[in-house]
């Protein structure tokens, strides 16, 4: 079973384009000896502008690493247990680590990149058995509204490009991974046009899934703000929310494999012990092929306590309910 950390090296996937790398050595040293100490078998790692890449070397910003360095460490975590998958996020919002080319969705010349990254860092990473294509949040017009220029794909255009960056990781003969977001938001198309097998799934929620662990909208201003309107009492009847807990196992009885997501990046304390407590439970386990904890923090010394204590909170759920 897979027992997975996210972790960064590039971090340009978000609203504020940063002008170098954040990312620490030190950070990464003891990031891999927490992984290994917590009896992790693998790391995602988002790469963003983080590598030199051979194919775009224009993409790299100070501070990614080169393709030498990409090579040790396949390696040397290898030697230690761990494999480490690339992780490309080709999501419309998620995307301002590729530049000008994000800005060329639809265009041959978008299609020709995608491809020519996916391609390196499969050789990159030794043939790895999956690489992640993000594609979080991609339709959702709500995340959008922090961004001055706004360009993400609807209909034909979203089941083509991710029919695509699919193929592109097949052509390899890896197995594409993606985060559940599409697969829930429009579950039964989904269905009808991604058919299961050779493609992972992440479905992510960071919040409680039982009702006793549940936020009050009255934690935080925010939340009051939001919900009271729409007369939720919790932030889980977020509809993000109830689309996890109706749609994530009937996908896994479906047919696809299932990757949950954990993290306690919003406080909650109870994510991870609810996450593998309840699809070790429901998920039919010949498609549960196991669990990620996200600290969705960089990779710097600032950050490394709330990173290994993600790892050490699914470690422990890990114990309390994989006996």
């Amino acid at each position: 079973m897979i027992w997975s950390l996210y972790a960064t090296l590039g971090y340009n996937m978000w609203y504020t384009e940063l002008p170098e790398v954040p990312f620490e050595d030190e950070a990464w040293k003891i990031l891999v000896d927490k992984a290994v100490e917590n009896g992790f078998n693998q790391i995602v790692l988002d790469l963003g502008e983080g590598v030199r890449y051979g194919s775009h070397p224009e993409l790299a910003h100070p501070g990614a690493w080169t393709r030498e360095r990409v090579r040790e460490e396949v390696k040397a975590l290898r030697a230690r247990g761990i494999e480490l998958i690339p992780k490309l996020n080709f999501s419309a919002g998620h995307d301002m680590w590729l530049g000008d080319y994000g800005k060329m969705i639809g265009l041959p010349e978008y299609y020709r990149v995608c491809r020519d990254l996916i391609t390196e860092v499969y050789n990159l990473f030794d043939k790895p058995r999956y690489i992640h294509l993000g594609m979080d949040e991609e339709d959702d017009p709500q995340f959008f509204k922090q961004m001055e220029l706004v360009t993400y794909r609807r209909g034909e255009l979203l089941w083509h490009d991710l029919q695509y960056l699919c193929d592109c990781v097949r052509d390899m003969g890896s197995t594409p991974w993606i985060w559940g977001d599409i697969p829930f938001i429009h579950h039964e198309e989904f269905f009808k046009r991604i058919k299961p097998g050779n493609i992972m799934i992440s479905p992510w929620n960071y919040r409680g899934l039982k009702e006793e662990h549940y936020t009050p909208i009255e934690t935080k201003p925010a939340y009051y703000e939001k919900y009271a309107p729409l007369g939720y009492k919790y932030v889980e009847q977020d509809p993000l929310c109830v689309r996890y807990m109706e749609r994530s196992v009937p996908t896994a009885e479906a047919g696809y494999d299932i990757v949950p997501c954990a993290s306690i990046c919003f406080g909650c304390m109870y994510n991870p012990d609810d996450v593998v407590e309840y699809f070790m439970q429901n998920a039919p386990y010949d498609h549960l092929a196991g669990f990620m904890i996200a600290p969705w923090k960089s990779t710097e010394m600032k950050n490394i306590d709330e990173i290994v204590k993600n790892m050490e909170m699914l470690k422990a759920a890990r114990d309390k309910f994989c006996k």
